[in-house]
């Protein structure tokens, strides 16, 4: 602690410590010596000091009075009971160093009614020892709820520039923030994370980890406690080993909140100057019906410009969820940041069924990844052909695959592991024009949608590198443009934008994400025919289909929005219904727009 009392009680308690070591040796445990080593370790019983276990009082400013009180080395003991916790006169509770918190069974912090509270590690300065150290949770539970008005109950975990940091068997139930994370790890090492459970995870930002590995730096903050030096440092010796990430489910087993994307991190900060994070261990835990992240970078697992990081004998697996764009991405997005000894080894991966792959490095825009090593990786899935190792900007020396095997226990076809396929080298010479457009406004949609090319359309349209009238637009020439369409005219889109120069959309000519991607004006696509209709019902779910912000295909283009697996079991209400029509094949779909929300098959519903 920083208050002057505090640290004359330590310079006291040194000065009597060295004292024991004489009264022991010369005096024989005299009475003296045994009041010091009494007072060496302190106990404190969170209900002795006024906290109240009946889940309706506010415990939050009682438990920072027991904090600020307690000299360090301290155990704080949680008895059985419900503690409640509001950010009604506190908004974050602040530790110290050297601090144990027990709890007895059946002893739990709860948070809800949306209320918010943050665990906050300060780091008064900068440097790897500017924060506080030694913080032990033991059979801690952190339990939060869900409801429509009031949104997501949370409880965080901020820890910055900590080190030495414990949880043991801890329970992280529904409370994670639908922007944020349950653990927040900045600038911090020697945090280890063992035989812990986190269950839900309402997002808003699909891409949050419940253990979010990170720098010290402002904007990683989950909570930004005053006076907190900041200094790009990032995070490294993680240790993550034997938990669980588990959905919460109906009681007919269905996905109530989908398990929450286990452990990762999405930025740089300072480009490295300070490092990059290093030393993960992410060994022997279970993941189940995580998130689906859909979009063609989305992965449940995703780390950028790290090293040393070892992913092994996890169990993946889905049994409400449906698949994800990747499961594991790995990537490199500097050009001066060389990343190194990535380990993939030993995992199951239990009907997962990504729409693009399970692993992906990507080191397209980066430095170098190498010392690659996928290995031991057992796959279970209905599907045969998603493959299992793709890799942007690598080479075969950067990485060893070997030894992974398909549910039928034979080794996985070396068609699987291959280089993603470069795009076509351009064959003209362009120059970028200036910005024209004062206005420009754009939407994206899912990528998996699609339209036709009108009859004349490669005869009346030009195909743009960028919406004209934005800076660096150029015109294609046909060699890198139109030739390479496809006899159907099905293109797929995945953006639309509206500004000075007209109505436009992205596509591409494959469905692969990874395809040239060219803008065209909005003439140019003819989209399915859909009708719309009243259809007032109340139906329960039975089967899993994605949820979508718009019917598919809509020229206004759909956003993901889960699945059906989300609803429950319980009855829904379907106020409309829409019919369908392929520019495809001319095939007719039926779509139900559930909750006044989202638009999903009708075939999912009983």
């Amino acid at each position: 602690m920083s208050k002057p009392r505090k640290l004359m009680l330590g310079a006291i308690t040194f000065g009597l410590a060295m004292g024991v070591g004489v009264a022991q040796f010369g005096q024989n445990n005299s009475p003296l010596s045994q009041a010091i080593v009494a007072h060496a370790d302190q106990s404190v019983n969170v209900k002795d000091q006024g906290m109240v276990g009946n889940g309706k009082t506010d415990n939050s400013a009682k438990l920072q009075q027991i904090i600020d009180n307690a000299d360090e080395n301290v155990t704080i003991h949680v008895p059985k009971g419900n503690y409640l916790f509001t950010n009604a006169e506190l908004d974050a509770i602040v530790l110290h160093s050297h601090m144990t918190f027990d709890f007895d069974k059946d002893a739990e912090f709860t948070i809800k009614n949306g209320d918010r509270m943050a665990f906050v590690y300060p780091s008064p300065k900068g440097g790897y020892n500017g924060g506080i150290s030694n913080i032990t949770w033991n059979n801690a539970s952190f339990r939060g709820d869900y409801n429509k008005s009031d949104g997501q109950s949370v409880f965080v975990q901020s820890i910055h520039h900590a080190q030495h940091v414990n949880f043991n068997n801890c329970t992280f139930d529904n409370a994670e923030s639908p922007t944020g994370h349950y653990l927040d790890i900045d600038g911090s090492h020697d945090v280890n994370v063992k035989n812990s459970t986190f269950t839900g995870f309402n997002a808003q930002t699909d891409y949050k980890e419940a253990i979010q590995v990170d720098y010290s730096n402002h904007k990683a903050m989950s909570y930004h406690e005053p006076g907190d030096v900041y200094d790009n440092l990032p995070s490294y010796d993680v240790n993550v080993t034997k938990n669980k990430f588990v959905p919460l489910s109906n009681k007919s087993g269905s996905v109530k909140s989908f398990g929450p994307n286990p452990i990762g991190q999405h930025a740089l900060y300072a480009n490295g100057a300070g490092g990059i994070i290093h030393d993960i261990h992410f060994t022997n835990n279970y993941v189940q019906d995580a998130k689906p992240q859909l979009s063609a970078d989305g992965a449940n697992i995703h780390f950028v410009c790290v090293s040393n990081l070892y992913i092994s004998n996890n169990t993946f697996e889905n049994k409400g969820a449906l698949g994800s764009g990747n499961y594991i991405r790995i990537y490199n997005i500097s050009p001066i940041v060389k990343m190194s000894n990535i380990q993939i080894t030993n995992n199951k991966f239990v009907n997962l069924d990504p729409n693009n792959r399970y692993v992906y490095f990507d080191n397209s825009k980066g430095a170098g990844i190498t010392g690659v090593k996928v290995t031991g990786n057992k796959i279970t899935s209905s599907k045969s052909k998603i493959p299992f190792v793709l890799s942007a900007g690598m080479t075969s020396s950067d990485m060893t695959v070997s030894a992974n095997t398909n549910n039928k226990n034979v080794t996985v076809k070396p068609s699987d592991m291959k280089n993603t396929s470069k795009l076509q080298k351009l064959t003209g010479k362009y120059k970028a024009n200036k910005a024209t457009n004062t206005k420009e406004s754009y939407t994206s949609g899912y990528n998996g949608q699609y339209a036709k090319l009108t009859t004349q359309a490669a005869q009346k349209y030009s195909l743009y590198s960028h919406i004209r009238g934005h800076a660096g637009w150029y015109i294609y020439s046909q060699r890198d443009g139109w030739s390479n369409a496809k006899k159907s005219g099905i293109v797929y889109v995945d953006m639309r934008a509206t500004a000075d120069s007209g109505k436009w959309y992205r596509i591409r000519f494959s469905s692969s994400p990874n395809a040239r991607e060219y803008w065209v004006r909005s003439g140019a696509l003819k989209f399915d025919s859909i009708e719309y209709a009243p259809y007032v019902r109340s139906l329960i779910p039975i089967k899993k289909y994605t949820m979508y912000t718009k019917v598919f295909n809509d020229p206004q283009l759909a956003k993901l929005a889960g699945t059906t697996a989300d609803l429950g079991s319980k009855p829904v209400s379907v106020t409309q219904r829409a019919t369908r029509v392929s520019v495809s094949n001319g095939q007719t779909s039926t779509y139900y727009l559930v909750n006044d929300k989202y638009w999903t098959r009708s075939s999912a519903f009983y």
